[in-house]
């Protein structure tokens, strides 16, 4: 046989034979022993209770988030109110003291006047009251979901409490 013959087949015969232990160790291409299949499902129950339990976290995040992103657009329509009637109020500031409207100038000029002008000024503390906002003030969005569900007309303000109305 040709040498070279020889070495292509001492090259097929070490290439496709076993290695020995002492050849893996010197290499260090040790295979790990065999993992029972008992093992292999219990660590796949394992992660699938750990997937279920993240994916518990999860949802109740994406619940908590919404609830908080509910609240916060309940909150910014009760700024949007409280902007508006702010407005509202500084109108009718505004419209009395323009109009100078104070009991001390009106008592020794308009005697014979007198109802109509409480009437005035009970009828700017009506609207005063009826555009402040309270700690019970509900949005907007929730007052006329009451009051569909209540089939009432809707409410301009929500009845004041006793220490307010002084």
């Amino acid at each position: 046989m040709n040498p070279i013959h020889l070495f292509a087949m001492a090259l097929v015969a070490v290439t496709c034979s076993p290695v020995p232990a002492a050849a893996q160790a010197v290499t260090g291409t040790t295979q790990p022993p065999p993992v029972p299949v008992s093992e292999l499902e219990q660590r796949v129950a394992a992660l699938e209770a750990e997937l279920a339990r993240q994916t518990l976290i999860a949802s109740n995040a994406r619940q908590s988030l919404d609830a908080l992103r509910a609240e916060v657009k309940l909150k910014d329509e009760l700024l949007v109110l409280g902007r508006e009637r702010n407005a509202e109020l500084y109108a009718i500031a505004m419209e009395i003291a323009k109009k100078h409207v104070r009991s001390d100038d009106w008592e020794p000029f308009f005697q014979g006047e007198r109802v109509k002008m409480e009437n005035l000024r009970q009828s700017y503390e009506d609207r005063l009251r009826a555009a402040r906002v309270y700690e019970s003030t509900l949005p907007p969005s929730v007052q006329k979901q009451m009051d569909a569900e209540l089939g009432t007309a809707p409410t301009e303000a929500p009845k004041t409490p006793a220490a307010d109305q002084n």
